[in-house]
């Protein structure tokens, strides 16, 4: 594959004779240059100027927990970059909500998945075409169509003034200290909050509180 665009991309993964492989397999098939980053790469640029995110992110699925994601989404916000989201060795039964964290996903890529099948993708998403099974697809452009004219939820409305306002520091991403800075509360009082707003949402983790957030919260509830 031959472009006219330089394009940066980079591979979220463990640093494994497995992902080294994958990634000279992928730049053979689609000649581009492909930067492989750890979680300790990111850690590391959290406070840094370095731009680590290229254009385009593959993530690695099984590579990211609640507490990786929270990481990831500091660097994202901290660069500025609106870098296309790409997700890779995605469990064939998983449920479409659980991509949807991914704000700019466009593409899944599964672990059945032959490298032949992936370069393909690739090369249709380097195209500004998305790669995403039909069902996918049509939970995506649902749940987006929501997102825009979510109303707030009673359910939210029941929050106190203080769990209000770390739901919304929570749906910009922020950290649990980051949100303990912002608020002069220590960060046990901020997980103190969190337990309440869980069990009063019925979450059982951060990621879950954030979806519901977004299909909670109105745009007007979350400047």
């Amino acid at each position: 594959m031959t472009s006219d665009h330089n394009y940066k991309i980079t591979l979220l993964s463990d640093v494994s004779m497995q992902s080294r492989l994958f990634k000279d397999s992928l730049e053979k098939g689609i000649e581009l240059d492909v930067h492989l980053a750890s979680l300790e790469d990111l850690s590391r640029v959290v406070d840094g100027e370095e731009a680590i995110l290229g254009d385009y992110v593959l993530i690695d699925y099984n590579y990211f927990d609640d507490t990786n994601f929270e990481l990831y989404n500091q660097v994202r916000l901290a660069s500025n970059m609106s870098a296309k989201e790409i997700v890779i060795n995605c469990p064939k039964e998983v449920v479409s909500s659980q991509l949807f964290k991914w704000r700019n996903l466009v593409g899944v890529f599964y672990v059945d998945d032959e490298i032949g099948l992936l370069l393909k993708g690739m090369k249709k998403i380097m195209q500004d075409e998305m790669w995403l099974s039909r069902k996918v697809a049509q939970d995506y452009i649902e749940h987006f169509r929501c997102a825009n004219t979510v109303t707030t939820s009673q359910a939210y409305a029941n929050l106190t003034k203080r769990e209000k306002e770390i739901m919304r520091l929570l749906g910009h991403g922020a950290s649990n200290l980051q949100i303990a800075d912002e608020l002069f509360v220590s960060e046990n009082t901020v997980k103190t909050h969190l337990h309440n707003i869980f069990k009063k949402i019925n979450a059982k983790n951060r990621l879950q509180a954030l979806l519901w957030a977004n299909n909670n919260i109105g745009l007007e509830e979350r400047v």
